[in-house]
């Protein structure tokens, strides 16, 4: 019989509750490979991004026009 694992992770038994003050996901996708890319919650407009799997440089659009980046150049 297999053993079952302990994740860390999680707080609860046999429920998936993330650990407290875990802060949002904000994940969009690069607009130069398309990879899915996580840009936390404390990103402000403007801020200048580079992806980690292609390197290309993009800029973090205002929350009023969504969350989302731009390619710079």
């Amino acid at each position: 019989m297999a053993k079952k694992k302990f994740d860390p992770l999680w707080e609860i038994v046999d429920e998936k509750v993330a650990l407290q003050g875990a802060e949002p996901d904000v994940d969009v996708p690069c607009p130069h490979c398309n990879v899915t890319v996580h840009l936390g919650s404390a990103v402000k407009a403007g801020e200048r991004f580079a992806c980690g799997l292609c390197g290309g440089v993009s800029e973090v659009l205002p929350a009023s026009a969504g969350a989302g980046l731009k390619p710079v150049g």
